[in-house]
């Protein structure tokens, strides 16, 4: 007897043990059944209910039984009879509530949720409802065995604060939802949505180029998206174009979106009716009102029946705008007077609804209500509280960019320290013994190349000084022999005049460069001693534009006084008639323009190398100064000829602008 109830026991263990309880995980073959019926739903196939129906009936047990049949509310949420859902809803969240709080029940429970706020959300209703549910579902996928669902969850909690313009909400939801995509190692093709909400909120801002921006990056990753979620990428997409007021591109996305519905055999479903919605908006603005109508007696019966009193509003206002362009205003007054409040709709479909209202209050010569109408959208859309809520989207938008790249950057070399820190310590070490023996290297060139230069400038400041010693005695003796030819007509005051020549010429002698002011100052005087020598019929003038600034022209000393001492000497000393020395300065392009000319017997090339100290001292300094300037300093010497007679000489100097002169 006792050996007959020990068996009976013994078969009782294995039998239970045989059992699986309903809170533990999933087989394989669960798995690849709800992956499969996944997919049929998401493309919304034709055998989705029978692969549904054909799970039901293999269910093992409970929960998987409810795993299974919360599919089926998915796909009527998807379909034309969303109201088909909410006992589905309803029988599978009072079935979980009743359950132990395991990871596998937290899944269901949040599938629920998640689906049933994608409801209320499409259909516009309940936003604050919508919110909960989101916050319930995001809190329950914490503690499930389908945490990789929590990042899409987070974005369309983002979605639901758009709407209710809550755009800083909106924006950190999806900055955590990016996080959860790194911290949950997910593929970054998740990311893709992620982007779309930031162009969404980027189009709520009015930031249209930030908005395109993201709307082209998603672009790139528009064959790895869902085919929800492309139907979503589309009508976004064709929504930015339609508020920069771009409606025939409008139009090419909405068409797009059309014809993608069509293709994947979605043509009675939300999306499809809001594509179409959306057509016959943007074909009103188009001037198509007849393709308008159109469209819109397609999809209205189907948005009153399901009770969508936003869709509806929005089909009023598109039909108060066909009214106006047909010239029907009794046709606006019915619409207005049968239609319920409208002051709980989103901001920007009452937008919409004003621009068509002023259209009508302007045909029936009502510019007090269109004034009004008019005050209101600038009220609302400049108030306070919106610049608060931008500027509060903006920081979080630039905390979001900056956290993301930190975040990314952070998990980067948490995965890679360990394996390559010993390989990056010998890798710092030998870049920083070539880095040290490249600057040493560099630092000895340097010091050989200052010093070079520095004994270069020597060099030069030596040649220049020699030429300079050549300067004074050759310009005094010039002086003082034409004083004393005319010693007996001349008087104190002509010494005196002479003594403060010879005084500013020792002066500038000693200076390197001078500005060109100082340097036509001292020709002046020059002039006025000189000008004795070649008797009284004598004219001597100074042209200067008004676009050159002789305060900041600099020009090496003594060299214009040397171009009219040798007018003087060489050119009018001896020569009868009228004399003119003429010094013309112009601005030519980046360059300053010297001329002096006389009207003297010209220059005589044969006599080059006779007796022109001064011509020498100028052509050697303008070589040393060439030398280290890419632009160059130019002087000339040339003959005016009249009728193939000399008649004169200009002397032309060229001085680019920023010239190095000398340190």
């Amino acid at each position: 007897m006792k050996r007959f109830v020990w068996c009976i026991c013994l078969l009782l263990v294995v039998l239970l043990g045989c059992q699986r309880p309903a809170e533990s995980g999933k087989t394989e073959e669960e798995r690849k059944v709800l992956a499969c019926i996944d997919d049929s739903v998401e493309a919304m196939s034709v055998h989705a209910p029978e692969i549904i129906k054909k799970a039901l009936a293999s269910a093992t047990d409970s929960l998987t039984y409810y795993e299974y049949y919360i599919r089926k509310a998915k796909y009527f949420c998807l379909s034309a009879t969303p109201d088909s859902m909410y006992p589905i809803l309803d029988k599978t969240i009072s079935y979980c509530k009743l359950q132990p709080a395991t990871e596998r029940r937290n899944s269901l429970l949040a599938y629920a949720y998640n689906c049933k706020a994608i409801a209320y959300h499409n259909y516009r209703k309940n936003p604050d409802e919508v919110i909960r549910l989101y916050k319930d579902a995001t809190t329950l996928l914490a503690n499930s065995d389908a945490k990789d669902q929590m990042p899409k969850v987070c974005a369309n909690l983002g979605d639901a604060y758009i709407f209710k313009s809550q755009l800083p909400e909106a924006a950190a939801c999806y900055r955590r939802a990016l996080f959860l995509v790194d911290s949950l190692g997910l593929p970054s093709s998740e990311n893709i949505t992620l982007y779309l909400g930031l162009a969404t909120i980027y189009l709520q801002l009015n930031d249209f180029d930030t908005s395109l921006k993201y709307y082209q990056q998603t672009e790139k990753y528009f064959s790895q998206m869902s085919v929800g979620m492309q139907a979503y990428y589309l009508n976004n997409y064709g929504n930015y174009y339609y508020y920069t007021k771009n409606y025939k591109a409008s139009l090419q996305k909405f068409l797009a979106m059309k014809a993608f519905l069509e293709k994947h055999h979605k043509t009675d479903t939300f999306d499809m009716y809001l594509c179409k919605l959306n057509l016959a908006d943007v074909y009103l603005n188009l001037d198509k009102v007849a393709l308008s109508e159109k469209y819109l007696d397609e999809i209205e019966p189907w948005f009153a029946e399901n009770g969508n009193e936003v869709s509806i509003y929005y089909v009023n206002s598109i039909r108060i705008g066909q009214a106006v362009k047909q010239g029907n205003m009794a046709k606006v007054k019915d619409i207005l007077s049968h239609e319920k409040g409208s002051d709980s709709m989103e901001f920007s479909l009452r937008q919409i609804r004003n621009r068509y209202l002023r259209k009508y209050y302007e045909a029936i010569g009502d510019y007090r209500g269109a004034y009004d109408n008019l005050r209101t959208d600038v009220q609302q859309n400049d108030s306070l509280e919106h610049n608060r809520i931008k500027m509060r989207a903006s920081e979080i938008m630039d905390r979001f960019a900056q956290d993301t790249i930190r975040l990314h950057h952070n998990l980067e070399m948490e995965h890679k320290n360990a394996v390559v820190q010993r390989a990056y310590a010998i890798t710092v070490a030998a870049v920083s013994l070539v880095v040290v023996i490249i600057l040493i290297f560099a630092l000895l060139v340097m010091r050989s190349r200052k010093r070079n230069a520095q004994d270069k400038m020597r060099n030069m400041q030596l040649r220049l000084a020699c030429v300079r010693n050549r300067i004074s005695p050759h310009f005094v003796f010039n002086v003082l022999n034409g004083k004393i030819l005319k010693s007996d007509e001349h008087d104190a005051n002509d010494l005196l005049d002479l003594t403060k020549l010879i005084r500013a010429n020792l002066d500038l002698s000693c200076r390197l460069d001078v500005t060109l002011r100082e340097e036509l100052d001292f020709v002046k005087r020059y002039v006025d001693v000189e000008k004795q020598l070649v008797g009284d019929d004598f004219e001597f003038a100074i042209n200067i534009a008004e676009s050159v600034n002789i305060d900041q022209v600099r020009i090496p000393s003594m060299f214009v006084q040397i171009l009219v001492e040798n007018a003087f000497v060489h050119g009018l000393k001896g020569w009868d008639g009228h004399k003119i020395i003429h010094i013309g300065i112009s601005k030519e392009g980046k360059n300053t323009c010297i001329k002096v000319r006389d009207n003297g017997p010209g220059f005589d090339i044969r006599s080059v190398g006779k007796k022109r100290t001064g011509l020498n001292v100028i052509t050697q300094t303008i070589v040393i100064v060439n030398e280290r300037n890419k632009n160059k300093m130019n002087f000339s010497l040339n003959n005016e000829q009249e009728n193939g007679k000399a008649v004169g000489c200009v002397a032309t100097i060229v001085i680019p602008d920023n010239i190095k002169l000398f340190i």
